[in-house]
């Protein structure tokens, strides 16, 4: 892709705080701007867990939006969008914001730039994006409010023991904390390659496959 050529971008990474490595995320990044000849200015690397704390500070995304509006980079490669953000409104949030300062964002796992070369917003990378980021929404409400309706019937049947570990209760709350494993589990993922992408352990995955089996 020589017309890329020397075009200024950053690698961005993130993964949860369990999770120490971001080796594959920043080589499949790396390899790919090497492909298409783009020059690496920058490599972030976020460790950051999917809390829904919004308002949490993120240094490393302040870095990633110093460099865009310093003109010093005009594309963030990144392995999926969800890198980004931990709930799809503040991914969207930061693809637009670094889309409006002439930085796009292109994600390797669907193979879309967020704008065309002429700095125009991608339609079809748009409706993509907008669509995946949607359906991690959907898939993280639904399991809040599985874990909502628990709490309910918990509380309605106050009269009986305290649930014992292990119960549906229990399961309930950890796919609800995990909703992109439980998405990729349902998609056949191995366990390695959904800790990685996840940002979590594989023993993380592995208690998130049995509560769904459960």
């Amino acid at each position: 892709m020589r017309q890329n050529a020397l075009i200024p971008v950053a690698l961005f990474a993130r993964v949860s705080k369990e999770q120490q490595d971001f080796g594959r995320q920043l080589l499949d990044t790396q390899r790919h701007a090497d492909r298409s000849g783009l020059q690496v200015v920058a490599t972030i690397a976020e460790k950051l867990s999917g809390s829904r704390n919004s308002r949490a500070r993120r240094p490393d995304l302040d870095e990633l939006l110093h460099l865009a509006k310093s003109g010093r980079i005009r594309m963030v490669l990144v392995t999926e969008l969800s890198r980004l953000g931990r709930r799809a409104r503040e991914t969207r949030a930061v693809v637009e914001q670094l889309a409006d300062l002439g930085v796009s964002v292109f994600a390797l796992n669907i193979q879309l730039g967020y704008l065309l070369p002429d700095g125009k917003v991608n339609p079809m990378a748009r409706l993509v994006m907008t669509v995946l980021m949607e359906v991690d929404e959907m898939e993280t409400e639904r399991l809040s409010h599985r874990i909502r309706s628990g709490q309910a019937v918990a509380f309605a049947g106050g009269a009986q023991k305290g649930r014992p570990a292990g119960t549906t209760q229990d399961a309930d709350k950890l796919l609800a904390k995990y909703p992109k494993v439980v998405k990729l589990l349902r998609k056949g993922n191995v366990v390695r390659d959904i800790a990685e992408a996840a940002g979590c352990s594989s023993n993380t995955v592995l208690k998130v496959k049995r509560a769904l089996s459960s």
